[in-house]
């Protein structure tokens, strides 16, 4: 099946800017893994100790709001409300928890790689890509096979894109062999849009990480920006444990 894409002359820039926020994406997706496995272990703790200093001062509230009421605090209706308060927070560190390990299992694909992947997903971007053929809308297998191929590319799975690209072709095949024109409605307006959203991955996190990645002085900085902080919630945990051990009478 051929496809033909009718759009005056803007279309080629169309979809080059279209393949170009793609391609920027999966850099910041890139930047993101590497700067969580730089600093995802001092990221982690500092969430840690702030998560704590956070159940903490809600011990001491529901403490204090005895304690202005002439009773003793009940320390195991405490430690349920408190529990189910923190849930999301828990929930939250397991995630961060999680991502960083996942990290850790990241591999370096060579340039050759890297650039046959790029080449195997601009030929299923120019079929399947839901901004520049309507096909990938109306057929779920290729909608299916569409998706397949964004997460091989984001993941760098060269096999699976090579596989994905393979049953791409074979599945446009079998739609039949008459030409699939494709109009772009609005295309000035769209064009305008995807360079602004260019510009907002370019400037903002995680695409803004490359600079502190690659810049051994940045890296020191923000390493240093954790430390100070974890030091801070440290001091502070104490400060609040201490307060909690008198309201209760005695360390919890």
């Amino acid at each position: 099946m051929e496809i033909v894409h009718i759009a005056a002359g803007d279309y080629p820039k169309y979809e080059a800017l279209l393949l170009q926020r793609d391609q920027l994406k999966k850099e910041a997706l890139q930047y993101r893994r590497a700067y969580i496995r730089k600093f995802g272990e001092l990221i982690n703790k500092v969430f840690e100790k702030k998560i704590e200093c956070i159940r903490l001062k809600k011990s001491i509230a529901f403490c204090q709001i005895a304690r202005n009421k002439g009773q003793k605090p009940d320390i195991a209706a405490m430690n349920e409300y408190i529990a189910q308060q923190m849930k999301e927070y828990r929930r939250q560190l397991d995630d961060m928890v999680k991502e960083l390990n996942s990290t850790k299992k990241d591999t370096t694909i060579s340039p050759a790689d890297a650039k046959e992947i790029k080449a195997i997903y601009r030929r299923i971007a120019r079929q399947l890509h839901p901004d520049m053929s309507t096909l990938t809308a109306e057929h779920p297998e290729l909608r299916e096979l569409w998706e397949r191929a964004s997460y091989a590319y984001e993941c760098n799975d060269l096999k699976l894109l090579r596989e994905t690209d393979f049953l791409v072709q074979q599945a446009i095949a079998q739609l039949g062999e008459e030409g699939f024109t494709v109009t772009i409605p609005d295309i000035g307006s769209r064009i305008a849009e995807l360079e602004q959203e260019i510009h907002t991955i370019i400037t903002t996190e995680p695409y803004s990480y490359k600079l502190v990645l690659e810049d051994k002085d940045e890296t020191a900085d923000r390493k240093a920006a954790y430390e100070t902080e974890l030091t801070q919630y440290t001091e502070y945990e104490k400060q609040l444990r201490h307060q909690l051990d008198i309201l209760i009478g005695g360390a919890l």
